[in-house]
């Protein structure tokens, strides 16, 4: 949020429209405009929506995510096109592994990647797995980037695998080997390259699913 930053003048991807309704949230406002459509605008310090202002939201129209909004010549947020997709990945994904890690431990519901293929409780068991591998990698600070290197890479490998056989949580799970392969495999490539970068790839695009810790 920039309260300063002027959107730029040849982005004229945007609509207006007036407020005639603002409702205080814990954290904002909920708005209604003229043209009956309601937004959420974000709590931001000298920036108050009120009765009458001009809204310009940019974005593709009706329907579409909007990127950038403007109060009265006051901008609350703006992204261009490219940050609005970052930006949508980030919040859609998770930022960072870690990011992507907090988000399971809190109970939420992340995306990630079919790998059973064998009713819900296996695959649950896989996906259970690639989080403890995932959370003793950065637990012990594997240096994804060095992974480039062949010898770097089996060495960490034969290092992470010893650590699963060892860990209850995985061991309580009664994986078979396959199980077991497809759960490392998932894990480091999410250390290795983000969950950003996983999700996005096209050759998995058919294979999106949603976990939690929280299963049935």
């Amino acid at each position: 949020m920039n309260v300063q930053f002027q959107p730029p003048t040849d982005d004229t991807q945007f609509s207006e429209v007036k407020i005639e309704g603002v409702t205080a949230e814990p954290k904002g406002w909920a708005v209604k405009f003229d043209d009956g459509w309601s937004f959420y605008v974000p709590g931001e310090p000298g920036i108050e929506p009120k009765v009458g202002m001009t809204a310009r939201l940019y974005g593709q129209g009706t329907g579409s995510r909007v990127r950038g909004l403007v109060l009265d010549g006051q901008t609350v947020f703006y992204r261009s096109h490219a940050e609005d997709e970052a930006y949508h990945e980030q919040q859609l994904y998770g930022a960072t592994i870690q990011d992507w890690l907090d988000r399971w431990d809190s109970g939420r519901t992340v995306w990630s990647i079919s790998m059973g293929g064998l009713g819900p409780g296996y695959e649950q068991a896989i996906q259970v797995t690639v989080v403890e591998i995932i959370r003793h990698m950065l637990a012990a600070n594997y240096v994804a980037e060095s992974w480039e290197d062949q010898e770097v890479w089996k060495a960490d490998l034969k290092k992470i695998e010893a650590w699963s056989y060892q860990d209850e949580t995985i061991k309580k799970l009664g994986l078979s080997g396959a199980m077991w392969g497809a759960a490392l495999n998932l894990a480091c490539m999410l250390y290795h390259h983000g969950p950003i970068a996983v999700m996005t790839d096209k050759r998995v695009k058919d294979r999106h699913i949603q976990v939690s810790k929280n299963f049935p």
